[in-house]
């Protein structure tokens, strides 16, 4: 066995042995596997093949429900997300039993979106309970990241412009693994800028310029867009007395962004503009108004995979190309819509919304350039980078939206009890009441009933 398999199989085996100790190293073991996926290495062969995500995930369950009594309690605060996404799964098992074109396909996506969704997000709420842990997630993913940056620049796969073999199980091509990289160049961004802690400052220094790298080497003019869209949605977050600052920041990136960017980068973010030419952008376009045609047809959805299975009735330009078999459709709105009906899609956008109004109440409640107002506008900027890319790609599937979801909610309930533990600290003691002093010759008759 060589080195590789050695190392990664000694990081999750750690990862794995460590949960037990704190439910929080199930989450690194978690990203271990994710950002280094053994089917999807050269030396797949050389470990079992085994669902080692499956594994890792039992094992950080099983130690949250041993260690949970031990972990550092959290005032309850309420989670807005979580409403909207437990309506969706019911809705989705509705859609499953009565609507769904494909019912076998529906139920085995409807699983699949259970254990993104919602198992792996909760138990990241359950486990990141202070400032330090919110940090090891983020510090998890710049490494990932930058796991995936290094390899694009030391053996770089490009097709037609655009690379390929780098990701995930859910992120193996370039637009949803420019996505995926949305979710964390934000905040990757905020800790080389405003983080304190050198090391955490300095391994986001080294992630950023390689996963640029990999947004240039990928290709996506979703992410592109969404980058330019999020850079000017900041400015207007930002607080007044930096934005300036921002602006500058902002502007600097954007000229290293394109001065880093080689002439394949340019010339394909170029057809942007030009969509009537650009025979991807006409495919979309032909995608989503045979959905269009396709949820007045079926306003309650399809279930799982439905548009896929439809795609050849509602869509035949798009699926000619390939002797008429499903395609998706694109986007994700779209894909949400399609399988699952208009009340999927308000149910969606509920999802979105929430867990956006709790990252700005992070952001909003933090005094200026304190741990959680930076942290909270890098959230900000991720969810809304993630969603005008998805406008260009299918993420409904896709696990770094959730991740995103259940990370908002654990830094918003650790700032809660931060907040309220510290304004008890303030209070004066009021358990102990204190006898008044009355002046020399005062009777004790009076003493007492001055007393009482």
């Amino acid at each position: 066995m060589s080195w590789s398999p050695l190392g990664w199989l000694g990081l999750y085996c750690l990862a794995a042995c460590l949960t037990f100790v704190n439910p929080v190293f199930g989450m690194l073991g978690y990203f271990v596997e994710y950002y280094r996926r053994p089917e999807l290495q050269w030396w797949r062969r050389q470990v079992p093949d085994w669902r080692w995500n499956l594994i890792i995930s039992v094992i950080w369950g099983a130690s949250f429900l041993l260690r949970r009594g031990s972990l550092r309690e959290l005032r309850p605060i309420r989670n807005l997300a979580i409403p909207w996404l437990l309506s969706l799964q019911g809705l989705m098992v509705i859609v499953t039993v009565l609507f769904a074109v494909a019912p076998a396909q529906s139920q085995n996506w409807t699983i699949q979106w259970g254990k993104l969704a919602l198992i792996v997000p909760l138990l990241m709420i359950g486990s990141v309970r202070t400032r330090d842990q919110f940090n090891l997630y983020v510090a998890a993913n710049m490494i990932g990241a930058l796991w995936w940056g290094y390899d694009a620049w030391v053996d770089p796969h490009r097709v037609a412009g655009r690379l390929v073999r780098i990701g995930s199980g859910d992120s193996l091509n370039d637009n949803a693994a420019s996505i995926h990289l949305l979710t964390i160049l934000p905040l990757t961004t905020v800790y080389v800028l405003a983080e304190k802690d050198k090391w955490l400052r300095a391994l986001a220094a080294v992630a950023l310029p390689f996963i640029v790298n990999t947004l240039i080497l990928c290709n996506s003019r979703g992410a592109t867009v969404a980058l330019l869209v999020s850079g000017g949605a900041g400015l207007l977050l930002v607080r007044p007395g930096y934005r300036l600052r921002f602006a500058g920041v902002a502007l600097a990136a954007v000229v290293g962004f394109f001065l880093l960017a080689d002439a394949t980068f340019i010339r394909r973010q170029q057809t942007t503009t030009n969509y009537e030419t650009n025979g991807s952008a006409q495919g979309r376009l032909q995608a989503w108004k045979g959905a269009a045609n396709l949820v007045q047809d079926h306003p309650f959805g399809t279930g799982g995979r439905g548009f896929h299975v439809l795609s050849p009735i509602y869509a035949p330009e798009v699926t000619e190309s390939t002797g008429g078999e499903g395609r998706a459709p694109h986007n994700t709105y779209v894909m949400v819509v399609s399988e699952w009906g208009i009340l999927g899609l308000i149910l969606w956008i509920g999802f979105h919304s929430a867990t956006f109004v709790m990252a700005s109440r992070i952001k909003n409640r933090a005094q200026v350039g304190d741990f959680y107002y930076w942290r909270g506008f890098g959230l900000q900027i991720s969810l809304i980078a993630v969603w005008v890319a998805s406008v260009f790609a299918d993420r409904l599937y896709g696990e770094a939206p959730y991740w995103l979801a259940g990370i908002v909610y654990a830094l918003y309930r650790i700032q809660h009890t931060e907040y309220a533990e510290n304004a008890e600290k303030t209070e004066m003691p009021t358990a102990r009441q204190t006898i008044p002093t009355l002046p020399p010759g005062v009777p004790q008759s009076d003493r007492a009933s001055s007393a009482a």
